[in-house]
């Protein structure tokens, strides 16, 4: 008897590494797809950051072996206290992204190639910026002594660029981030985040449901080259002072960095995202940020 169960769990566990789905949603002009978004960011000693957009997803064009997609968030709003520095940063860029739309050219499986009006949106956002960090120095004045305007400034719309609006459609939370991949279970490939983090994410796959655990991949040299680039762009005045100390830094674990993320997705039958569950943790010295997003097609 127990001979033929440890076969049938090795069967089992066989059967389960064999599985793998093609991820190639069915597009043709007129397709239309609305998602609601909703985030909730724990940063640490500052409360919770929420989020809550509508997306749309629409195919305009289509041809042989591309699609053009048009792709604009709407009703987006922001929930945060008046003093967290932080959240009103992650709220700026999300309402300045409200209404704008982007276009985007896709490959014959839904993959995102390359964005038609980058400068556009960049050139609209840019116009909102003032106005929005105007706003944050108003209410939390005390951030003028720790960064200047044009620092707040480029954290806001460094995601603007045409490379950054690329990654933002293919990140863990986006309907197109499976899109033109064929998946099995246990297979592996490593990538970039949006924050400059190395990654590794193995897939797991049953039936029209597929989980993504990605895990930090760096080594302590590529760690210490992220921090300096990060502090560069966040707190320019301080750059020399991590760069001269980073190594009894790292030894002291001041400037520890870990990133884990998992999310789970559920196909339809036409191939595009039912739903969407990410749950991530991210530590940087010595602070946590806790964010769990729910996306759901309408």
């Amino acid at each position: 008897m127990k001979k033929i169960m440890m076969v049938s769990l090795m069967l089992t566990i066989a059967m389960a590494l064999q599985a793998q789905v093609k991820v190639a949603p069915k597009m043709e002009k007129g397709t239309v797809k609305t998602y609601v978004a909703e985030a909730t960011i724990t940063l640490p000693g500052q409360g919770d950051v929420k989020v809550t957009a509508d997306s749309k997803y629409s195919i305009t064009d289509a041809k042989a072996d591309s699609y053009v997609l048009e792709m604009v968030s709407t009703d987006v709003k922001t929930e945060c206290e008046p003093g967290n520095i932080a959240g009103k940063l992650v709220a700026a860029a999300q309402e300045m992204m409200k209404d704008a739309v982007v276009r985007a050219t896709l490959d014959k499986d839904g993959r995102i190639q390359n964005i038609l009006n980058g400068d556009e949106v960049k050139a609209r956002v840019d116009k909102q910026a003032d106005t929005f960090i105007d706003q944050m120095l108003a209410d939390v004045p005390q951030l003028a002594g720790v960064v200047s305007k044009d620092a707040l400034k480029q954290q806001v719309s460094q995601a603007l660029t045409i490379e950054g609006l690329v990654q933002t459609l293919q990140q863990a939370t986006s309907p197109l981030a499976l899109n033109g991949k064929t998946i099995a279970s246990g297979s592996q490939e490593e990538f970039v985040s949006q924050e400059g983090l190395k990654m590794k994410r193995m897939y797991f796959v049953n039936g029209k449901t597929i989980i993504a655990n990605s895990v930090m991949n760096m080594t302590e040299d590529e760690m210490k080259q992220t921090i300096i680039k990060q502090v560069e762009k966040s707190a320019p005045d301080q750059a020399q002072m991590i760069k001269d100390n980073i190594d009894q830094l790292m030894s002291t674990g001041m400037l520890k960095m870990d990133h884990k993320e998992t999310a789970t997705y559920e196909l339809q039958d036409d191939g595009w995202v039912k739903s969407i569950v990410v749950d991530s943790t991210t530590e940087t010295m010595g602070q946590t940020v806790v964010s769990k997003s729910i996306v759901t097609l309408k």
